[in-house]
């Protein structure tokens, strides 16, 4: 099973993945998808990070997809197998913390599959610049709380650790020069050199070093710890997303407590406000036990199947408008005159679809807005076009979505 070795069979046959289970003997757990790179779920508790599962494979699946990669539809039904589980080390959790090297880590890294890494890394980059390059240094520098990272240092971070990722797998008289003193260089200079610097010294990893398996005790309090040049491109790509993830929510929290009051740009503020909203209506929703969401009552008499499919049903309306307005015209989705009867009759038609379906369309919808509005320039968000028997621009129409999903989100709190 090597990177980008998952196999499927047209846009919606079921595809089974292999998943393995990390856990730092402290309830937390991570859930990993070797046959898509990059691609985890983490929580805290083991069968919350299973259940998670399938919506990270459908969230690498999309993201995939949106630069250019192959990969499965978000559609596709979704299998999970268990391969495997660890509790040996404590975790990437924290930095300085230990990584399990997983069974799939052991199988020797070609050239070919390090591209292709390198590849995906580059898309990962530059979704995190596109959230941070033009941040103000007050936004950078902000804190949640005393005790929570800054994206300063979040950014300084990710630099770090591709430094010491690198640094597992050769001897330390080997490593680039420029790493000696780059805490004194300014803040993205340092984040590109450490990627080229990081990528040069990795291709000259030799056949025996990217088959080899190494116990580094240098730069280390975990000389017991095992790692591959797999495992190390693996923790590239997983660790950066994890930040860009961490990155969003700073910033949502950021735009919470200022009230939108620094304009971080359009595009970025509206990522993080509907990642931060679903991440509510997802937590709202599980909340209801397993049994109970097609049958228990939650909003009127819809269960939590009938609130998602509405979610659903409501952002598709969202992707076709922006996808107009993408294009430079203005959404002329259906007409809705009568709210409560348009609600009612798409109630109706996902009356007897089964929940698996219901909630692969929920994710589906996402997908599809999300690779919108990231297609979508800055100008094209602010140009404003004839909607709703008024004007408005593409970032208002998207910020309905995030207000629907924490609407319906208090109304799972208070069931």
């Amino acid at each position: 099973m090597g990177f980008g070795a998952y196999q499927w069979e047209g846009e919606h046959t079921m595809t089974r993945y292999l998943v393995y289970v990390e856990t730092d003997g402290d309830g937390r757990y991570m859930a990993h998808v070797p046959a898509l790179p990059g691609c985890f779920a983490r929580a805290a508790g083991r069968d919350e990070a299973l259940r998670r599962a399938p919506d990270a494979i459908r969230e690498t699946s999309a993201w995939l997809r949106r630069h250019g990669e192959p990969a499965p539809a978000v559609e596709a039904p979704i299998e999970i197998e268990i391969a495997g589980e660890s509790s040996d080390g404590v975790g990437p959790f924290d930095p300085g913390g230990t990584a399990a090297l997983l069974p799939p880590d052991l199988e020797p890294l070609t050239p070919e599959e390090m591209e292709h890494v390198f590849r995906l890394l580059a898309h990962s980059r530059a979704d995190l610049l596109a959230l941070v390059q033009d941040l103000p240094d007050e936004v950078l520098d902000w804190q949640p709380d005393p005790e929570s990272f800054s994206i300063r240092r979040v950014l300084r971070h990710i630099g770090n650790a591709e430094e010491w990722y690198v640094s597992r797998l050769v001897a330390p008289e080997s490593l680039p020069p420029e790493w000696e003193h780059d805490e004194d260089m300014p803040l993205f200079e340092f984040l590109e050199m450490e990627r080229r610097t990081a990528i040069e010294r990795l291709r000259r990893l030799t056949d025996e070093e990217r088959a080899a398996v190494f116990h580094p005790t240098h730069r280390t309090d975990h000389p017991e710890e095992a790692w591959t040049a797999r495992k190390a491109l693996r923790r590239f790509l997983e660790h950066e997303r994890e930040h860009i993830g961490q990155v969003r929510e700073i910033l949502a929290a950021w735009h919470y407590a200022h009230g939108m009051r620094i304009q971080t740009g359009p595009k970025q503020a509206l990522l993080a406000g509907l990642d931060a909203a679903r991440a509510e209506l997802l937590a709202a929703a599980a909340r209801i036990p397993p049994e109970e969401r097609t049958s228990r009552q939650v909003c009127g008499y819809w269960t939590l199947k009938d609130v998602l499919g509405h979610v659903a049903d409501w952002e598709w309306v969202g992707v076709e408008g922006l996808r107009q307005m993408a294009a430079g015209q203005p959404p002329q989705v259906e007409p809705i005159a009568d709210l409560d009867a348009w609600n009612q009759a798409h109630y109706a038609a996902r009356r007897d679809q089964p929940w698996d379906e219901v909630w692969a369309d929920l994710h589906a919808a996402r997908a599809a807005l999300l690779e919108t509005l990231e297609g979508m320039s800055q100008a094209a968000l602010a140009r404003s076009f004839p909607f709703w028997g008024s004007e408005g621009a593409a970032y208002q129409w998207v910020s309905v979505y995030i207000a629907h999903d924490r609407e319906h989100a208090c109304d799972l709190e208070r069931v």
